[in-house]
């Protein structure tokens, strides 16, 4: 759960998270990163760690960004079925079990959101964003920035995801494609942001748009074989 000036919505994100992940498992971790906030979010995170243990902080010295976040929280987590969301508590985190038992079959399950509560211009932005991807990277993904995916741990071991900025759930799938991987999608429910506000703008998919076009020249780069590659330099004959 990446965490950047939440101080109003995250003690109750918290608390629900933690009340859904008991009646889910018996063993379970939720890691926090504060992406370098300025409000009591680091405050916050330091009581509920000395309340309990398996609720764990991962500190940013300085705001790296929404994707710097998830993978140094992807990096930190320690169980076999990785989970994410964000902090703004517009989930019910007990759907998680409706993701689960794809799992079994699949690298990775996504969700994409039923009865969206937001306003009109995350409407616009998100709608804009899926068409790029789709064009630019291939994928068919009903809602590819929705902040309910759960992962097997060893999808990690088979992506190396290196995006910045708002580009990482693109890169997830783009990754996934390009290393074999499989994946499903499932509808969840979603609610209301009751306080704080998004860091999203409609200039960050201006900004996604370069980054995609690079995600896109790297994957492209990589599925180039050495065998496919024009050689360096001058040839020599035996």
């Amino acid at each position: 759960m990446p965490a950047y000036n939440e101080e109003e919505v995250l003690d109750s994100s918290i608390s629900e998270a933690v009340a859904a992940l008991e009646e889910l498992s018996d063993r379970w971790e939720l890691v926090i990163v504060d992406d370098g906030s300025t409000d009591a979010t680091p405050e916050i995170l330091k009581e509920w760690s000395e309340r309990d243990a398996r609720v764990r902080a991962v500190t940013q010295p300085e705001n790296g960004g929404y994707s710097r976040a998830l993978i140094d929280g992807f990096s930190a987590c320690r169980y076999e079925a990785i989970f994410y969301t964000d902090a703004d508590a517009q989930f019910d985190l007990g759907h998680i079990a409706d993701l689960y038992p794809d799992l079994r079959r699949v690298d990775m399950v996504t969700g994409f959101r039923v009865g969206r509560q937001d306003r009109p211009i995350r409407h616009v932005t998100s709608a804009v964003y899926n068409w790029l991807q789709s064009s630019l990277l291939g994928l068919r993904v009903k809602d590819v920035n929705c902040a309910f995916k759960l992962f097997r741990r060893s999808f990690f071991d088979r992506v190396e995801l290196c995006s910045e900025g708002f580009l990482i759930d693109a890169e997830l799938y783009a990754r996934a494609q390009s290393a074999g991987l499989s994946w499903s999608q499932v509808g969840v429910p979603h609610r209301p942001r009751l306080s704080g506000s998004t860091t999203v703008s409609v200039s960050t998919v201006f900004e996604t748009l370069r980054e995609l076009r690079a995600l896109k020249k790297s994957l492209d780069d990589a599925a180039v074989t050495p065998q496919d590659r024009e050689p360096e330099g001058p040839l020599s004959s035996p």
